[in-house]
Formats: C-alpha cells, structure tokens, sequence
C-alpha cells in the first residue's frame, strides 16, 4: 500500500516541526508539500519529498493557473492533482499543525477505506414494537468507502461564531464513528482526510482566500459537493477514526473577519447542489453535471463553474512524466 500525502504551508517553523513528528510514518510514502509563496523559503530533504510553490504552479499551468487560489489552504488542491498523477492507493491531506495521536495513522485511513461504509436503510414508523414489514436481519446498506473524514482531538474544527459563545458557555466537542447516511451532508474538513484516487476529479477545494469574497469554506463546499456525487454513484463516506492531534488554535477574530461573508451563502449553497438531478455513470461526468447545473448567480459563481471545468480538464487520463521521474529517484539506492 502507497500513500501520498498532501500538506499545504507557509510556515517554515511549523512545517519542519509537523515532518520531524510524523517521519516515520511517511518515510515509504510520497510526500507532497504545498508553500504558499511565490518562490520555496525554505529546503525540505527526502527522497520521497516533493516540495511545490507558486512558481510551479504557474510553470504548469500558465494563464489557467488562477484556479489554484492563493494566501489560503485551497493552494493545496494543486498537491491533490500532483498526488493523483503518482498513481498511489490512497491520497491523504493533513494541515501542518496536526500531529499523530498514535502510530499507524496512514494503516488505519487505508482500513477504513478497504472495508464497506455501512448505515441504516431502514427505520421504524413508530417506537416500541416494530412494524409489519420490517426486516429482521438485513436492514444496513453496505457501500464502497471512497472518502474517509478523519477526526481530530485538542482543537475542534469550529468556525468563529461558535468559538466566541464557548467562551461564555463552553461545550465539550464529542467526536462520532460513523458513515454519513446517503442524503445527508456533513462539515468536511480538509485538517485530516483520505480518499481512493479515482474521488480526485470531485476534490477541488474551490476558490477562496485573498483574490475572491470567500475564504475559509472550500473544504466544506467541496465536500458538499462530493456527498452529492457519492451518493448519486452509491459510493459510502466515513467519518471518525484515524484522529490527529490538533495543535495550533487560530485566532477567532481574524478568522470571523475572514468567515463573515460566507455564513449567508453557505445557508443555501448546500440547497443549490441539493437540487441538481444528476444522471452521469462517473465521477467525472457527475462533476461537470454540477458545474453546468449549479444555479447560482454573479461574477464569481461564473468564475467558479470555469474553475471548475478546468480542473476536470486536467484529469485527462494522461500519466504525467512527473511520476515516472519521482519514482526512478525513491527507487535510486
């Protein structure tokens, strides 16, 4: 089994303390570092060590660059595409202020995504005795996993509004070991994630940060979106175990300033996907069904369905040298 893992950064400090913390962990995995900068500030070494930053980006992609945000964490879903083309078993994302609660993190994401997501399919009409009709054995669903939310302990994901009232009335954050029942949608956090490669043409984190009127919501949007298209394909999410430890608290008012413009949007962002029928066969084909479809209005949805499509674009099929070249330097003695 093959990871790659994806860690977005602009902080030097933190980004050596994250790797000297989970070396061995990722030592036979490929590693993808993301710096969000226009040129590296820093050296990282390995073999299995990638290290990326706008200029890559820009080299890549040129005029169509733009839709890989800056001065945000959705710079990582550059990582997401570089990670795709090394082919690995299984693509993970961490931010680089969580560290490993217990060995085996990357064994545990790759369990949860090799066995089914299993939920109820049934419920009862009413409490106490059951029904006429209800089966006595068979009432799960059994889904193929395709995306595993791993949790978190310390710092809770939590946006600014919520962490302002617990400081008048604090609330303890219990994390839960589930599958997300098909319908459903869930708060998807980009801090600790892991999905089967072939989910990557839905795992855009969408345009947020310093260039657009959104910032801090791209995880949860995307995985709106991917909730939608899983459920369409009768693919399963879980959500839970493996956990990190999550170490750095950001601050709230920062993060308020920067979250305030999304809360109304994000009232009827999840409406609007909700409310797309989708008839594709795949993952890609569901994908750019929602970019055609998703009704909503002014500049910088326009610029999204493009960003969109041309994220898809780039899943072509096509292996990049990349890969071939980054395996022939872990395979050198």
């Amino acid at each position: 089994m093959k990871a790659a893992i994806v860690v977005p950064t602009l902080r030097p400090d933190c980004i050596h303390k994250f790797l000297d913390a989970w070396r061995s962990e990722f030592a036979p995995h490929y590693l993808i570092v993301i710096e969000d900068n226009p040129e590296p500030t820093f050296n990282l070494s390995g073999n299995n060590v990638r290290h990326f930053s706008w200029s890559d980006i820009d080299a890549e992609f040129g005029k169509d660059s733009w839709i890989f945000p800056r001065r945000t964490d959705c710079i990582r879903s550059y990582g997401y595409y570089k990670a795709w083309q090394l082919q690995p078993d299984l693509i993970i994302t961490l931010d680089d202020d969580c560290y490993p609660e217990s060995d085996g993190f990357i064994e545990s994401h790759w369990r949860q995504l090799s066995s089914p997501a299993v939920s109820n399919a049934w419920v009862s009409s009413g409490k106490g005795a059951t029904p006429r009709g209800v089966p006595y054995d068979t009432l799960a669903r059994e889904q193929e996993c395709a995306l595993n939310h791993g949790l978190w302990n310390n710092n809770p994901d939590l946006d600014a509004i919520t962490v302002l009232a617990h400081k008048r009335s604090p609330q303890e954050f219990l994390t839960l070991d589930q599958t997300i029942p098909k319908g459903a949608y869930f708060p998807m956090c980009g801090m600790n994630l892991a999905w089967k490669p072939e989910l990557s043409p839905a795992m855009y984190f969408l345009l947020m940060g310093r260039d657009w009127p959104y910032d801090r919501f791209g995880d949860i949007w995307c995985g709106i979106l991917v909730k939608k298209i899983c459920d369409h394909l009768n693919l399963g999410i879980k959500s839970g175990p493996p956990y990190v430890n999550h170490q750095k608290k950001s601050d709230q008012w920062m993060n308020l300033s920067r979250e305030s413009p999304v809360f109304k949007v994000n009232e009827t962002f999840w409406q609007a996907v909700d409310s797309i029928a989708l008839s594709a066969t795949d993952i890609s084909g569901a994908y750019k069904e929602i970019a055609e479809m998703l009704r909503l209005e002014g500049e910088y949805w326009s610029k999204l369905r493009k960003a969109m499509w041309l994220w898809l674009e780039i899943f072509s099929g096509q292996q990049h040298p990349a890969a071939a070249q980054m395996r022939a330097v872990q395979a050198a003695p």
